[in-house]
């Protein structure tokens, strides 16, 4: 039967969770309603060696519960089944259908669809399970970061005609919480990409309206329609810059609630929404692996949420830079210059603001003046500075901190061990944010601050200066804010016998990036990063004025891990494992504005077993 195929009248009849929806007939005019429609299409997800779990929504006209029938089979007839099942939906589950479907073959491809009792059919769904043994080839296509308002998923729907890749890693912000007039919505409306709801999304009703809106695009729906996901989420599906406690993006003082009822809001939609097999042990516990035979074990790793520490910041988590002054006569202190010598003097170290319209920034020394100012409301171009180097050994390195949190990181390691005492050759991490070390550049050679309206970003490139001069990273989000977690990590990536082939998968930023990984303390080689781009949200292009090849450049000279990047083209990555290489395929399309695209073969990079970095 061919696939239903919705009318913008379907569509905005089904932007919120509970809606009743009507059928056009012929001509476009109202015909009877049917008892149920299909409208998101179909996915598969988790795949085990016996089982994957299947998905599909179901809405019916009347609200009432409607019993589903599922099948799995070999064919695209359904003449060879193996394995169906009855599914109840409802409103209770935003009428949506997760079926575990066991009883399967390991290393089979399978069809599946769904079923009303009335004989409407479904989409037809590709899924794989797990294979078993010896094992040569796995293919992934990684996606992350897909803002539906922003342009069109075009980079799913080229990913979709990769028909023989064995799952899509999907690494994060699946979904984003904005709402009108917030991040990305500038051109929503002329793209038809207008949100629902169309405030930021709070409750679940919220959260599972905006599921709904983003899976009724056809090109995510292609996606899932052509192999299994295997999902995690990263910040967006809750709220910008999230940890286990808080997000920058969520204020209770503001009126959105509690934190935790947003995550638990957040968590049930992500669940019902996204074809993840749930843990027994904890509904929050995302963290799980996948072995393909023996030639690699996937570990999906939640950088995001359940263990993390909130993030620090270099201004509000640093003592502000001080300037000394010889106060030998208390009622005339005199500021020192720089390398002056302080021996018979009486010397006071004072907190002082620094201009920042200069390069690099200067101290302001005129106690007189300093005395007029407002040390909580300085003039335009004025700035307390951080004590960079005393955050850096009081606050960044401090060994507590974690991205993971203790139960994690117990986990991975035993999910490293594991794998290579099972003799696989790959262990392969599917998480959120860089891991490699990536140090700040001086952004004030890319980024005129005089074209910038806002004081608060001007402070902020004069920050990225200072970070760069101090050899420190841009980023306190990524594995750079947690330097000790990261330490521990790499000690679990070679293994005792230095047997281990680590490939960490990333994605959060908007742009592509390769890296090989070192160990901070001994320089050791202890694997490779490879990072995608988005489907759709902006990468560095939209805020620098260069060229956005010279910012990539000054990252690669800057960054001891970093060999190549990407700071301008959205896409995604194809990962190909065998025995004897890892392979990473960057793909980029050449819109997010237009449904007629191109998409090209921008970089490669390999790695060969047992040797831990990227060719050179």
């Amino acid at each position: 039967m061919r696939a239903f195929q919705p009318t913008r009248r379907h569509v905005l009849k089904t932007l919120t969770a509970t809606s009743a929806l009507l059928v056009l007939g012929p001509g476009g005019c109202a015909s009877a309603q049917r008892a149920v429609h299909f409208l998101h299409g179909v996915a598969s997800g988790d795949p085990l060696q016996d089982r994957v779990i299947l998905w599909s929504r179901a809405q019916s006209a009347d609200g009432k519960p409607v019993t589903l029938t599922w099948e799995v089979a070999l064919d695209e007839s359904f003449s060879t089944l193996v394995a169906s099942g009855e599914y109840v939906v409802s409103a209770e589950n935003d009428f949506i259908a997760k079926v575990d479907a066991g009883g399967l073959t390991a290393g089979t491809r399978y069809v599946y669809r769904f079923a009303t009792s009335d004989g409407l059919h479904s989409p037809v769904g590709h899924t794989r399970t797990l294979p078993e043994g010896d094992v040569e080839q796995v293919r992934f296509a990684v996606v992350s970061c897909a803002n539906y308002p922003t342009g069109y998923f075009n980079a799913y729907k080229a990913a979709a005609q990769h028909t023989d890749i064995d799952a899509t890693l999907h690494l994060g912000d699946y979904i984003y919480e904005y709402g009108m007039g917030q991040y990305g919505t500038e051109h929503a409306v002329e793209l038809g990409r207008a949100v629902k709801p169309e405030t930021e999304i709070l409750s679940l009703d919220d959260y599972r309206t905006r599921y709904g809106l983003y899976r009724l695009d056809q090109d995510l729906q292609a996606l899932h329609a052509v192999a299994p996901m295997i999902a995690i989420w990263d910040d967006h599906e809750i709220a910008n810059n999230s940890w286990k406690t808080g997000a920058q993006n969520h204020s209770e003082a503001a009126g959105e609630g509690s934190y935790g009822a947003r995550v638990d809001a957040a968590l049930q939609a992500y669940l019902e929404w996204l074809p993840i097999r749930e843990n027994p042990e904890g509904k929050d516990r995302l963290y799980r692996s996948f072995d393909y035979g023996n030639l690699a074990r996937l570990t999906m790793l939640d950088t995001r949420y359940i263990g993390r520490d909130e993030q620090l910041d270099f201004v509000k988590d640093s003592t502000p830079l001080t300037w000394p002054f010889d106060v030998s006569d208390p009622q005339n202190p005199v500021a020192l210059a720089p390398g002056q010598s302080q021996e018979d003097l009486q010397v006071k170290e004072i907190i002082v603001p620094f201009d920042l319209g200069q390069n690099p920034p200067v101290p302001v020394t005129d106690l007189a003046y300093l005395g007029t100012l407002d040390p909580k409301n300085l003039p335009s171009g004025l700035s307390y500075v951080p004590d960079l180097p005393r955050f850096k050994t009081e606050k960044l390195e401090d060994p507590t901190r974690s991205i993971l949190g203790d139960g994690q990181e117990a986990y991975l390691s035993t999910s490293l061990k594991g794998s290579r005492d099972q003799g696989q050759v790959w262990q392969v991490l599917g998480q959120q944010v860089l891991m490699g070390r990536i140090q700040a550049i001086d952004f004030g050679k890319l980024i005129n601050p005089a074209k910038l309206s806002s004081d608060y970003w001007r402070k902020r490139i004069a920050l990225y200066g200072l970070l760069a001069s101090h050899g420190l990273g841009g980023s306190t989000d990524s594995w750079e804010g947690y330097p000790a977690a990261r330490n521990r990590a790499y000690q679990e990536f070679v293994g005792d016998a230095g047997d281990g082939n680590v490939v960490v998968l990333a994605g959060d930023t908007h742009n592509a990036w390769a890296s090989s990984l070192h160990s901070q303390d001994t320089g050791e080689s202890v694997g490779v990063e490879f990072a995608t781009s988005s489907i759709t949200s902006a990468g560095m292009e939209k805020y620098i004025d260069g060229p956005p090849q010279l910012a990539a450049d000054m990252f690669v000279a800057a960054s001891p891990d970093l060999q190549w990047m990407d700071a301008s083209h959205r896409g995604f990555m194809l990962i190909t494992l065998t025995k004897t290489q890892v392979r990473s395929d960057w793909l980029f399309v050449d819109t997010i504005t237009n449904h007629d695209f191109n998409v090209r073969l921008a970089h490669t990079e390999t790695v060969q077993v047992g040797q831990r970095m990227l060719d050179t």
